[in-house]
């Protein structure tokens, strides 16, 4: 009769340990939507632009919290969009924040819990930033008529097949986005 009361306590506590385990994460998935929201706002017109700093700085403090306490937050653990709030927010950050998380993604993707083409993105922003070329050819910056053009891409003539590896769309494809009429340099 003891050993039947000890086992029942056991089942009890360890499906306490679960429940509250499944309430985190819906938690924290619920919190990731709320951030992807803001974060995205801004950039598609639909909040102040004026705000942007704030909102990405409140939602990198929030970020920041999640990954210290669980680590880089995979798919298996808060769901493909939850995980592209994460990369997201990383990537809106400023380049010592890049730098810090590019690691904790790459190990991420190395283990298929984080999306190659988001890795990919942010690499290119950090090697940017760092007044490198970039590798897969995503970043867009303006030029000095106003219009937009690539920030300069390392090996042009093989672009493509890094993007294609990546699980990106051909850089003519991806060109058209905004408004950019692709052509290969004589480089």
């Amino acid at each position: 009769m003891k050993s039947l009361l000890t086992c029942i306590i056991v089942i009890f506590c360890i499906n306490n340990v679960i429940a509250q385990s499944q309430t985190d994460t819906i938690a924290i998935k619920k919190q990731l939507d709320l951030i992807h929201e803001r974060d995205q706002k801004t950039r598609k017109g639909i909040d102040s632009a004026s705000y942007i700093k704030l909102i990405d700085s409140t939602n990198l403090l929030q970020v920041e919290t999640l990954i210290s306490k669980y680590g880089w937050l995979g798919k298996s653990f808060v769901g493909a969009k939850g995980n592209n709030t994460i990369f997201l927010v990383i990537q809106h950050s400023d380049l010592k924040t890049q730098e810090k998380y590019f690691p904790m993604m790459q190990k991420s993707v190395d283990i298929s819990e984080s999306r190659p083409s988001d890795l990919a993105l942010l690499q290119d922003r950090i090697l940017m930033r760092q007044g490198k070329n970039q590798i897969y050819g995503s970043q867009v910056v303006f030029n000095k008529t106003g219009g937009q053009e690539f920030y300069p891409i390392e090996d042009e003539k093989n672009v493509n097949q890094r993007r294609a590896k990546v699980g990106l769309q051909p850089i003519e494809e991806y060109a058209k986005f905004f408004g950019i009429e692709y052509k290969f340099s004589d480089k």
